[in-house]
């Protein structure tokens, strides 16, 4: 029986995070600025999905928006990874053992907080059940892979932060917009290409943000 696209689209996914070799030295523990997210990929029907949650609207430093499930780093962590899976399971209810993990991303720093974000990358169960902490997740997001990879998903925004205007590229589905330091991890898997050839649609204008 041949793979659905959906598997597919996994397995390619898959194969260049585990053949991936990131550059970076991992810090030593700083609990004011290294921070840790997991990226995950999973099926839902005939689409390969990423998850994404949205950030309680009126309160933290990212208000409103959308991101991976992370945090900063504690000292009793294993590691960055090990942050990765304790604020995954903390924010959104996933224990480790749902998750095959496939490998890491080079680190990104958000504009406004200066935090040095380390991306990990991996598989979700499908059949795992997703139960977002009332206080720290608006929403949970399953966005189809095609939300980051065709053209007319693509949106600029320009951000302007103490004087300096930055063009960046952000992802538009159905009316939610992921941006700033997430948009920059999700590049790094997606992107084959300068991302503004690729970048079309409508404009949005931030002052302030990632």
């Amino acid at each position: 029986m041949k793979s659905s696209r959906a598997q597919q689209l996994i397995e390619s996914y898959e194969s260049m995070m585990r053949s991936r070799t990131v550059s970076a030295t991992e810090p030593p523990f700083s609990p004011s600025r290294s921070a840790a997210v997991l990226v995950l990929f999973t099926i839902r029907g005939e689409d390969a999905k990423v998850v994404l949650m949205r950030r309680p609207r009126d309160r933290g430093r990212h208000r409103g928006e959308w991101a991976f499930p992370g945090g900063v780093r504690e000292e009793s962590d294993d590691g960055l990874l090990g942050t990765a899976f304790r604020e995954t399971e903390e924010e959104l209810g996933i224990a480790r053992g749902h998750i095959d993990f496939w490998g890491g991303l080079e680190p990104v720093q958000t504009v406004g907080t200066r935090f040095e974000v380390w991306p990990f990358v991996g598989w979700l169960n499908p059949e795992a059940e997703i139960v977002p902490s009332e206080d720290e997740v608006d929403e949970v997001g399953e966005f189809p892979v095609g939300t980051f990879t065709e053209t007319e998903q693509r949106r600029r925004i320009l951000l302007r932060r103490d004087g300096v205007e930055r063009d960046l590229t952000a992802y538009s589905s159905d009316g939610r917009v992921v941006w700033g330091a997430t948009a920059r991890i999700l590049s790094q898997i997606f992107d084959s290409q300068d991302a503004t050839t690729k970048t079309s649609g409508g404009e949005f204008r931030k002052v302030v943000g990632q």
